[in-house]
């Protein structure tokens, strides 16, 4: 029987003064060697470098199994941008810690970080800035992981307004694991339950944004083209990278970063038409399907605000256990399918909900599924 561990980490109160501009950030989990249980958790902010940037020499971290750390800073290294007057560039700022968790469960920690910088693309954020989030989920199987390493784009964080561009966010996995990329959006705190998180409702893909061109992710490559930026400013762009192992998802990381369009040399593209960015890997419902090797589970929307469907299918008829659960790992639903079949639906009413993170767990002749889903 595979054991599944489900790890979202958020950063809890990441003591950085309001003078410091965050621009986004990840999370990297790594299996520490002899232990399943413990792991060595990678912490990286990216900021923009000014007065108060030397004050950030530590976050707190929850884990989300009632223990909290104060992590300090283990390295700084600067990236210039060049001549421009918002900073001398870009403060790549890492943390790291071990944590022994005492069994396989839930976790979810929380940042509460209202400096993030202001951005076209999220609405009202000059004068209402959402605090930032930032999660890993992954699971452990029977071998040990490490999630991917992630960077800022190679190209640089300028972009020249009315030109194509490609970014290239890709990602590195040392395991030789299978990386899926789909595009996502900002994630911020829930203020009534602050060790809990949601999508930022004000948040806009960037030609959303303007109402032109196109903004397409490669879900194989990482390669983010832009076609094209129409109006000068600071972009917020998101992304998730999905990590398969033969045939399994083993974790999704969640990756933020800001891209500055300015008035750059070049020749003007000749912008195409408008079409809506998809969030996801070209899924409308955003989030792949869990598979194992004869039995898979799909819920559908995520972010959900009513009715959640979810679809347990097996290549034998069979009966199933269908589970909905909150964040600290509470059952909020339950149904069993006692009669056998290749197929078992049903679709869960979730208005009554507090808005957050849920797992749907399936559970078939002794193997269990899950499946990471967003409330609004």
């Amino acid at each position: 029987m595979r054991t599944f561990l489900v790890l979202s980490l958020t950063f809890l109160g990441i003591q950085l003064a309001q003078a410091t501009h965050l621009i986004g950030g990840y999370i990297q989990a790594k299996a520490a060697s002899g232990s399943s249980l413990t792991y060595e958790i990678t912490v990286t902010l990216y900021s923009y470098i000014g007065p108060a940037t030397t004050e950030a020499s530590s976050i707190s971290v929850c884990f989300g199994d009632g223990n909290t750390a104060t992590v300090t800073r283990a390295s700084l290294v600067n990236v210039p941008l060049g001549s421009n007057n918002i900073s001398s560039g870009i403060g790549i700022n890492t943390y790291r810690i071990n944590h022994t968790y005492a069994g396989p469960g839930v976790y979810t920690l929380m940042t509460s970080l209202t400096n993030r910088t202001p951005a076209v693309n999220v609405l009202n954020s000059t004068v209402q800035q959402e605090p930032l989030a930032l999660t890993t989920t992954f699971t452990t199987v029977s071998a040990a992981n490490q999630t991917p390493s992630l960077s800022i784009p190679t190209t640089g964080l300028y972009i020249p307004i009315n030109q194509k561009i490609t970014l290239p966010l890709h990602a590195i996995d040392v395991d030789g694991d299978s990386l899926v990329y789909g595009l996502a959006k900002s994630q911020t705190n829930t203020m009534s339950d602050f060790c809990n998180y949601r999508q930022m409702s004000t948040y806009q893909f960037p030609n959303d944004a303007t109402h032109q061109g196109t903004y397409k992710l490669n879900s194989r490559t990482g390669d983010l083209t832009w076609d094209a930026p129409t109006k000068l400013g600071n972009y917020t762009i998101v992304i998730s990278i999905s990590e398969y192992r033969n045939g399994v998802l083993l974790s999704q990381t969640a990756q933020e970063i800001m891209v500055i369009v300015a008035d750059l040399p070049g020749t003007p593209s000749t912008i195409p038409a408008y079409e809506p960015a998809i969030e996801g890997n070209g899924i409308i419902t955003a989030i792949p399907n869990y598979i194992d090797s004869d039995m898979v589970l799909t819920a559908f929307p995520s972010p959900v605000e009513d009715r959640l469907q979810v679809v347990i299918q097996t290549s034998n008829p069979t009966t199933a256990t269908l589970q909905l659960l909150d964040i600290n790992g509470r059952n909020v639903h339950e149904q069993t399918f006692n009669r056998a079949s290749r197929e078992h639906e049903q679709s869960i009413n979730m208005t009554s909900l507090a808005p957050g993170t849920y797992l749907v767990r399936a559970m078939v002749g002794g193997r269990s599924l899950l499946r990471k889903i967003v409330k609004r």
